[in-house]
């Protein structure tokens, strides 16, 4: 079977890339750490409450089986937020 056109195509070759070093790390990988962080006791059960999704899912996401959503991010995103907010509180003691 020819081609439409009489232009040379070059034949396909295959690339070699190695598939990744043991010092690489998945962003899933690292969201589920900073999850963890968040909510150390129940972190599944946190994050469907806090994204809207199931608790199944939330397994998923912490497991790595599945890619975090835009609304689990979001979620993690305002938590750190939020905490952040109380940081410069001044604690005193009452006289």
């Amino acid at each position: 079977m020819r081609t439409t056109s009489l232009a040379f195509v070059p034949r396909a070759i295959e690339t070699v890339r190695p598939l990744g070093r043991s010092t690489d790390q998945m962003v899933g990988d690292v969201l589920s750490d900073i999850a963890r962080t968040l909510w150390p006791s129940k972190t599944a059960e946190n994050i469907a409450t806090c994204c809207g999704c199931t608790v199944r899912a939330a397994e998923r996401y912490l497991e790595g089986s599945r890619e975090w959503s835009g609304a689990a991010l979001a979620s993690l995103i305002a938590e750190i937020l939020r905490r952040h907010q109380f940081r410069n509180y001044r604690v005193e003691a009452r006289e």
